[in-house]
């Protein structure tokens, strides 16, 4: 019942994260495709619309101060990397205003730190941060949420919360949006995608029945997966699938267009230590469980805090 309540309440909340670009096309030369598997290291992932960073955003706003709106406006009008992202959110608010708000909540950015069949997800909000974190042998998870922002309307108890639970028992609880398969049909494709060097396998999910009527509704859903990534990534992403490899990328088709609406990608992918530090996430009490009602409302009221503190 719980993941029912945070599935309605978010689910047009970063629901996923990545888009085409010359540097993933498969070369003709395919001596650099890697074909050693990723066990340890980092993964930066990015959330893209139209070819456009969402991420660049985060960072650019001192939520600890008190001129919020102001700084909001400043960038508005001044920076550079910015007005492209606010004119993307104004032309699509005008074609489908739930599409545009789709785009604004995903402005999101994540390292996921990877050490054999444990992953950390440090992910990066406007005004939120949170630590995402699976350990497959363990049949552990939780989930770490933060306001960065300064407001009143979040009670002071509440500004960190904290939930651990099992994933075998709760599938797809951690990522925050769970797709009901049975709902969809699923191809796989003959093709292959090269993304950082890594050759994935392609697989579409459609809808079985389009409601031409829904306000939004997902027309069609790109997913690439690498057999040399561990499906203990997919944890991590805020949309979950149940892949047996490891997702890289996901193009997400809201408007029945060529182009995606959004598309989660990597920015970067490095083999490196990864230490006991990396993969520890802060925690909160209240430990909430799977199936507290509260976790779901108290979720939503701090990844919405840093849009409300423009208000």
């Amino acid at each position: 019942m719980k993941k029912n309540i945070i599935t309605s309440l978010l689910s047009l909340f970063i629901l996923f994260s990545c888009t085409s670009s010359d540097e993933n096309k498969l070369p003709d030369n395919t001596d650099g495709i890697m074909n050693t598997p990723f066990t340890e290291g980092s993964v930066e992932m990015g959330m893209f619309s139209n070819d456009l960073d969402l991420g660049k955003l985060i960072g650019k706003i001192d939520f600890s101060k008190s001129n919020i709106k102001e700084q909001y406006e400043q960038l508005i009008t001044h920076d550079s990397d910015i007005k492209p992202i606010f004119d993307l959110i104004t032309n699509m608010s005008k074609q489908n205003p739930l599409a545009a708000w789709a785009i604004t909540l995903n402005i999101t950015e994540c390292t996921y730190n990877i050490k054999n069949e444990e992953v950390l997800g440090r992910v990066r909000g406007f005004g939120w941060r949170m630590d995402n974190y699976y350990n497959k042998p363990q049949d552990q998870a939780s989930i770490y949420l933060e306001t960065l922002a300064q407001t009143d309307q979040i009670a002071a108890s509440d500004n960190k919360i904290y939930s651990s639970y099992t994933p075998s028992q709760n599938k797809g609880f951690g990522a925050m949006n769970e797709m009901d398969i049975s709902q969809f049909t699923r191809e796989s494709k003959k093709e292959k995608r090269n993304i950082l060097g890594y050759e994935c396998d392609i697989v579409v999910y459609t809808p079985k029945i389009k409601d031409e009527n829904a306000p939004l509704q997902l027309q069609k859903l790109i997913v690439y997966t690498s057999p040399l990534f561990n499906n203990i990534i997919n944890f991590s992403h805020p949309f979950y699938l149940d892949e047996n490899q490891g997702i890289l990328r996901i193009d997400i088709y809201y408007l029945n267009e060529e182009e995606p609406t959004l598309v989660m990608k990597p920015k970067a992918i490095k083999a490196h230590a990864i230490t006991q530090q990396d993969l520890t996430s802060q925690t909160a009490t209240p430990i909430y469980s799977a199936d507290d009602l509260n976790w779901g409302f108290k979720a939503l009221g701090i990844m919405m805090s840093g849009w409300g503190a423009l208000k």
